[in-house]
């Protein structure tokens, strides 16, 4: 007969970036480690939220199948005297093998003749074998960052408060440090806590719906869009798109309810990347842009909790949001007190690489590199490579950067403009990074495709040249 296992490791808090890659380890762990001991099954399935990591295994085989396996044992020559008389080894290798020395065959490798025996194996039961096989499971999965607590022995990403284990219907029973395996689960952490009793994944899936938990990713994702966009409409605008932002939200919440928030209109005249920013990287809030796509003075926030108050939620995220739109704007005033032009030899304070000089030795190089490009390539365009070639880096040394890194280029471009640099230098700034990764966008303008390659062509050149060399664990340039 065939059951079906459904178990779920109950945690506190995981971070948003273990969650997928945990579940990618556990489906191919739980597979591998079923096949190595002959269990079929059917479809295996895994689900989590924050505060959980599940696996649901359908059509799993009741028990083992008996087989007949050959075990190999000594060399013949060690195994038989003289005379032909079984020596201690070959006795030895038959009892270990609760078989008689009569038993023993013959067998031709291509490393010689051995001793060899074929032992029927009875089946064990699944039950038993799962027993002894999740709490390993549990302790295979690896996390940037693993903790320990309380007296027990084992790592985990989180303490784990709770281990749910059944296999048809019934609690496959382990322990681990001092977790017993039982069948219930728990719901929110504060709508619903449980324990609830689960007997298989659909029970369980219904059970933590009604207990405030979507514990299927994709259905709350789908929530997180739905109710992103309900509370973008009541400001009259829609959500800027950002489907990486939707799925680390996702990992956040068990049952999302978002808040539309607003802060004051002075804040727009920050640079659009920096409003983004400081919404996602610090607060994971959604920006909200009207019918042209501009930025609106409003932000949506998605909560693990129904507020009885929404006014009195969105009051708190809008101080928070509030603290940090008054840090960006300080840092962009501070920054308009030198153009980028103004902070070229500045960078003479800023290591690119000991054996390699600073970023302004480096500016300089990718300068000369990109008119040497420029005059081969494109003449046209030299001046303009020339130019963005000395001021792609000045950025690095703004307030706006130190505090938001994932902004350079793109603040370099801004603070260009700003400062009178024309828009063919400005793009080739921001573009001068591109692509970022495989597959990803390439630079639109002349200018920043030759700034680029004279860019990446001074790191590879400099960097293999004093032997720093990229390898398959370490790459600190990104060559």
């Amino acid at each position: 007969m065939q059951h079906e296992l459904l178990f779920e490791i109950g945690t506190e808090e995981i971070p948003a970036g273990y969650i997928m890659p945990a579940l990618g380890q556990l489906e191919k762990i739980l597979g591998e480690r079923l096949t190595a001991l002959a269990l079929p099954y059917s479809t295996l399935r895994t689900v989590a939220t924050p505060r959980r990591l599940a696996v649901s295994i359908s059509g799993l085989a009741e028990r083992q199948p008996d087989r007949q396996e050959e075990i190999l044992g000594p060399p013949k020559k060690a195994a038989f005297d003289q005379k032909g008389q079984p020596t201690q080894a070959a006795i030895g290798f038959a009892k270990k093998n609760g078989a008689e020395v009569e038993a023993l065959q013959i067998l031709a490798t291509p490393k010689g003749e051995y001793l060899m025996v074929r032992v029927e194996q009875v089946g064990r039961p699944t039950s038993e074998l799962l027993a002894e096989l999740l709490p390993e499971v549990v302790t295979s999965l690896n996390f940037p960052k693993s903790m320990r607590w309380g007296a027990g022995r084992t790592s985990f990403a989180r303490p784990i408060q709770w281990l749910l284990a059944v296999y048809g219907g019934k609690t496959v029973p382990f322990t681990l440090d001092t977790i017993t395996s039982a069948n219930t689960t728990r719901g929110h952490r504060f709508m619903a806590q449980g324990p609830f009793p689960a007997s298989g994944y659909s029970d369980y899936v219904e059970t933590l719906r009604t207990a405030q938990v979507m514990v299927e990713p994709q259905e709350r994702r789908d929530a997180v869009v739905a109710e992103i966009t309900r509370a973008a409409q009541q400001a009259g605008g829609t959500i800027l798109p950002d489907d990486e932002l939707v799925d680390t939200v996702c990992n956040l919440v068990e049952k999302p309810f978002a808040i539309c928030g607003a802060f004051e209109e002075r804040f727009l005249a920050l640079p659009r990347e920096v409003l983004i920013t400081s919404m996602r990287e610090h607060q994971k809030y959604f920006a909200v842009v009207d019918a042209a796509g501009k930025l609106m003075p409003n932000f949506i926030a998605v909560n693990n909790t129904n507020t009885r108050d929404a006014k009195l939620a969105a009051d708190g995220h809008q101080r928070v949001i509030r603290a940090r739109l008054e840090d960006a704007f300080f840092f962009f005033k501070e920054d308009q007190r030198k153009t980028l032009a103004d902070r070229v030899e500045d960078l003479t304070g800023v290591i690119f690489q000991h054996k390699l000089g600073t970023m302004l030795d480096k500016t300089r190089r990718v300068t000369t590199l990109a008119g040497l490009l420029a005059k081969k390539l494109a003449p046209q365009h030299l001046a303009h490579a020339e130019r963005s070639a000395l001021l792609a880096k000045t950025d690095l040394l703004t307030d706006m950067v130190g505090e938001f890194p994932t902004l350079q280029g793109a603040i370099g471009h801004d603070y260009a403009l700003l400062g009178g640099e024309t828009v063919e230098v400005a793009t080739a700034i921001r573009e001068h990074y591109l692509p970022v990764r495989a597959g990803g966008v390439l630079p639109t303008s002349i200018p920043g495709a030759l700034v680029g390659m004279a860019d990446r062509l001074d790191s590879i050149t400099g960097c293999f040249g004093i032997g720093q060399i990229p390898t398959g664990t370490a790459d600190p340039f990104g060559l």
